[in-house]
């Protein structure tokens, strides 16, 4: 059984991965917007650092589905899937060129 201290510190690790990834999510449609206008190396730290996002999205849903979010988190994890769901086309378009 995790210690309350763990648990603090887990609770802690999802409220920052999802803080994290809702920013990142929402900055999506001006991301696409100002895209011709970015340089050449700004678009391949965009790729280069996508991962980052996937990988915290990857232990997000992992966490989810071992039950380890609270309410308030869950409904934050459910608005961040439905950004993904509207937004996911537009960055694999971003991540193609």
């Amino acid at each position: 059984m995790a210690s309350i201290v763990q648990q603090a510190a887990l609770a802690t690790r999802i409220d920052h991965a999802l803080d994290y990834l809702l920013e990142e999510w929402l900055a999506i449609p001006e991301i696409v917007s100002t895209w011709e206008s970015w340089e050449e190396p700004d678009r391949l730290d965009f790729v280069i650092e996508w991962p980052i996002r996937e990988i915290r999205l990857k232990l997000l849903r992992e966490w989810n589905d071992e039950g380890q979010l609270s309410a308030q988190q869950r409904q934050q994890f459910e608005e961040l899937e439905r950004l993904i769901q509207r937004h996911r086309a537009a960055v694999d378009r971003l991540l193609e060129e």
